[in-house]
């Protein structure tokens, strides 16, 4: 049911629960997070603290959703400002558990409210890059108002296997206005 979860920033103390979610995504759908499952479980936990930090330093945020019932982490989205495309915000580290994914549950609508509201103080659009094949998250983006840009390029999913795929993301964009996302 809609509701029944909590969201907050992720602090660098929450580094292995970040990282737990993390694996459950490239166990899931390595294709989503970028890397394989070995590629994943091989990180340090300095790479893991640097990714829970994000919710607390003033260029970046990390969002987390909690089951109320049970205070499991539930999904994530993470934000930067810029990158090599220009200095608007960026939609990072998208990740919702299996379970608790679609409109009725509504924790992907949460998470990207809290990143649009953070993005707006940042810039005036929010970009974003999804899998040409991730049908589903296509949609969930469409449905929130991002359109694509034009510009897409190949990805090589990190790992150590030469036979890991190659991925074509499609750059997408939302526009901001006057420090609140546009609707």
């Amino acid at each position: 049911m809609p509701g029944n979860f909590s969201f907050r920033t992720t602090t660098e103390r929450d580094w292995e629960r970040v990282r737990a979610l993390r694996i459950e995504n490239a166990t899931d759908n390595p294709v989503s997070y970028g890397a394989t499952l070995e590629y994943t479980r091989r990180m340090t936990e300095d790479d893991w603290r640097l990714r829970a930090v994000r919710g607390e330093a003033a260029d970046t945020t990390s969002v987390v959703a909690i089951d109320d019932g049970t205070g499991r982490w539930i999904g994530m989205m993470s934000g930067q400002v810029g990158d090599a495309h220009g200095a608007d915000p960026v939609l990072t580290g998208v990740y919702v558990t299996p379970e608790f994914r679609g409109h009725d549950h509504g924790v992907a609508d949460a998470l990207l409210d809290h990143v649009l509201t953070w993005a707006a103080g940042h810039g005036d659009a929010l970009r974003l890059e999804v899998y040409d094949q991730a049908v589903p998250a296509g949609r969930f983006y469409a449905r929130r108002g991002f359109r694509p840009t034009g510009r897409s390029r190949d990805f090589h999913v990190l790992g150590d296997r030469l036979d890991a795929p190659t991925l074509r993301l499609i750059e997408l964009s939302r526009a901001l206005r006057n420090g609140q996302p546009r609707t």
